[in-house]
C-alpha cells in the first residue's frame, strides 16, 4: 500500500479516452495496432494509455480488464449479453 491506495485500485479515475482503449483492445483479441484503429489513434497513443492504466492501478492489463468487468466501469459491447 501507498499513500493510502490498495494495489488494483486507480489511485485517480482513468480518462473516458483510457477506457475506450481498453475495450478497444479486448475488441481486437489483445492487437494495440488494432485498438489504435477501431478508436482512431496511433498505434504508440493506444499503448501509452494502455501503460498509464497500467502505472496508475498496479495491475496488468488482463487484471485489468478482469478488475473493470467485475467494477462494472469496463463496457465491452461485444461481451455483453443480448
Amino acid at each position: 500500500m501507498r499513500d493510502g491506495h490498495l494495489r488494483g485500485a486507480l489511485s485517480r479515475p482513468a480518462t473516458q479516452r483510457q477506457m475506450d482503449v481498453l475495450a478497444a483492445f479486448v475488441t481486437a483479441g489483445g492487437s494495440v495496432a488494432d485498438a489504435a484503429e477501431l478508436v482512431g489513434i496511433r498505434p504508440s497513443t493506444a499503448k501509452r494509455h494502455l501503460a498509464d492504466m497500467r502505472a496508475r492501478s498496479g495491475l496488468t492489463t488482463e487484471q485489468l480488464i478482469y478488475a473493470g468487468r467485475a467494477a462494472g466501469w469496463l463496457v465491452v459491447p461485444s461481451l455483453e449479453p443480448l
